[in-house]
């Protein structure tokens, strides 16, 4: 039995798979474990305070090709910092101090990779 097709099927092909791919992609999207990294007042010092080890990272979605991208990034940084309850008066130096992994999770439809270094920088 060959399947019929209708007049449409062509024009509106939904396999995803299929689809040609545009010479601008979109922006990977990578699941990231990292530890963090920041300092707390204490009377007339700081302390050295840390989130995520190894074994326990602390995990996040982003588009973000490394961490130096994230660390320039005051938007990322305030969305991690308010995540985690950092947003004292106390808090200081917040920063991804290292990466224990990375996976590429899917391509973005919105964001393309022509726009990127305007959003990361280089």
């Amino acid at each position: 039995m060959k399947e019929e097709k209708g007049p449409l099927d062509e024009h509106f092909d939904i396999n995803p798979n299929s689809a040609p791919l545009s010479e601008d992609e979109g922006q990977m999207i990578y699941d990231v474990g990292v530890r963090l990294s920041w300092k707390v007042k204490k009377g007339n010092g700081y302390s050295n305070m840390h989130k995520g080890t190894a074994s326990h990272p602390f995990q996040f979605v982003t588009r973000a090709k490394s961490i130096d991208h994230i660390n320039r990034s005051p938007e990322m940084i305030a969305k991690i910092m308010a995540y985690n309850g950092l947003t004292g008066k106390k808090v200081y130096d917040f920063y991804l101090s290292e990466e224990f992994y990375r996976k590429e999770i899917s391509r973005s439809f919105q964001h393309k990779e022509s726009q990127y270094v305007k959003e990361f920088g280089e």
